[in-house]
């Protein structure tokens, strides 16, 4: 009975992705690969300055992220090398043509929260590559915010819980960062119980044919 389970148990684990949030930009960093980062500059080819731009011209900057503003229309600003849509306004961004992810999303998404009024507290509801969806409340004021899954990062809303929309708060970013799931090596912690239940069901095995013979 005690073998059974362990059997159940390391596929259980292993058949089960989920995600992880991250409230540490170096964190997030180890843990994908590839990553590529929107800093809202000039180095990135926005202009100088004060920026109001439509959906589209704020997709086509950075072009691996599509942006829709929910609570004003068409009203990205870009000012300050940070980003708002209205600066009180909720906004969605899309990850499902990137050069690091797939047509399911991207495995890594994180960013710099430079405001996020406390009156009024922004959540980022994610939607995955399987369809199911969480919602994650983020603290007010500045701060880190990112999320890795295995099962792909298709959306993210910030706006009012469960992709709400809102024209209130305030709500800003900087350094939009998204990145590829790591080239995985089996660690030796999880190898090791690996091994020993294929080798116990290698000598069970044996035994039962042993004991038909």
């Amino acid at each position: 009975m005690l073998f059974r389970t362990l059997v159940l148990v390391v596929c259980f684990s292993v058949a089960l992705p989920a995600a992880t949030i991250f409230l540490n930009s170096s964190d997030f960093g180890a843990a994908i690969a590839t990553p590529l980062t929107d800093h809202y500059s000039p180095a990135d080819g926005y202009p100088a300055g004060f920026g109001l731009y439509s959906n589209s011209a704020m997709t086509a900057f950075f072009g691996e992220a599509a942006y829709t503003t929910t609570g004003h229309s068409d009203n990205n600003i870009v000012s300050g090398e940070r980003y708002c849509a209205g600066c009180n306004g909720s906004f969605g961004l899309d990850f499902t043509s990137t050069s690091v992810g797939d047509s399911q999303g991207v495995f890594g998404v994180g960013l710099d929260i430079t405001s996020n009024d406390a009156i009024l507290p922004y959540w980022a509801y994610i939607t995955f590559g399987d369809d199911t969806g969480l919602s994650y409340g983020l603290a007010s004021g500045a701060g880190f915010f990112g999320v890795t899954d295995t099962r792909r990062i298709r959306t993210i809303h910030f706006g009012l819980s469960n992709g709400l929309p809102t024209t209130s708060g305030s709500f800003q970013i900087d350094n939009l960062t998204i990145g590829a799931e790591p080239t995985s090596v089996p660690e030796p912690s999880m190898a090791l119980p690996v091994a020993l239940v294929l080798g116990m069901l290698g000598l069970r095995c044996r035994r039962s044919r042993a004991s038909r013979t």
